[in-house]
């Protein structure tokens, strides 16, 4: 659903000024369970895109990782932030922490990022039969998923989300919400002003770019190097119509300095999954 900053209550309206120039274009994926689909399509879940000679991802102790997300970037709208063609690979671990290190977030062993500049369509140069890797799990792997899903994706836009941990500095110039919350007049912040603007400024769901959504902090918040890195990916936890569940109602996001991703480097990417 398009954002649209009419629809925020009256008392926002000092605030428009600061939050009309955040908006950012979005791709906002919508997924539908499936289980055809070619290896090189683009995927929640399901078998890889891997050609022959590449080894398949494992962390520290041998074990697979899983796939989490696969996107072909020839199939989604162009995005001016993101590659027009190749695909990128999101593999998670399938330990009680979906294998994030909280030490080091960014320590690409209990998950993986990879990318293909040049996709190869030929199901014949790659592998096809993931039976002995995903026998070679242990019987009690975890995973926020199961199954697998098609991508329906769709170019959006999105202002700067309650989320963000920028967002006290940008709109209420403060450090903090509670700092604001300390200057507020009125009867209870949170019900008067944030509530409503999270309902209209959603940043729920799954996409690649824009703003992020937790359920707990914002992790660039103490972290300097951090930033200014930007939403790469966000999976949502998602058990309507799919099988998507991270901890309790929890969200998994990736995050990437914006000179990497120009230079189509994921080796430094984030990576952050939190709940309630």
């Amino acid at each position: 659903m398009e954002q649209t900053l009419t629809q925020l209550p009256e008392i926002w309206q000092p605030f428009l000024d600061k939050i009309a120039p955040t908006k950012k274009d979005i791709v906002l994926m919508a997924l539908t369970q499936c289980d055809d689909l070619a290896l090189w399509q683009s995927k929640v879940g399901g078998d890889p895109y891997m050609p022959l000679d590449v080894k398949f991802p494992e962390d520290q102790n041998g074990q697979p990782l899983a796939l989490l997300a696969q996107i072909n970037f020839a199939e989604m709208p162009a995005h001016a932030d993101f590659p027009t063609q190749g695909i990128l690979q999101f593999f998670i671990g399938s330990d009680d922490l979906y294998g994030l290190d909280f030490d080091d977030q960014q320590r690409q062993d209990g998950f993986r990022v990879l990318y293909y500049e040049q996709v190869i369509n030929d199901p014949a140069q790659l592998q096809q039969d993931f039976s002995a890797i995903n026998a070679k799990r242990h019987a009690d792997a975890s995973l926020p998923f199961s199954g697998q899903y098609a991508i329906q994706f769709e170019l959006n836009h999105q202002f700067i989300s309650i989320s963000d941990f920028s967002f006290a500095s940008k709109i209420f110039a403060v450090d903090q919400l509670y700092d604001f919350e300390a200057q507020y007049g009125g009867d209870d912040l949170w019900q008067d002003m944030i509530e409503p603007y999270s309902e209209v400024v959603s940043a729920n769901g799954h996409q690649l770019g824009g703003y992020p959504f937790f359920t707990q902090e914002d992790p660039r918040s103490d972290t300097p190097k951090w930033q200014n890195y930007q939403l790469l990916l966000q999976i949502d936890t998602d058990d309507a119509e799919n099988d998507i569940m991270w901890g309790d109602s929890g969200v998994g996001n990736f995050f990437i300095d914006p000179v990497d991703l120009k230079n189509k480097d994921f080796s430094k990417v984030m990576y952050n999954w939190d709940c309630y």
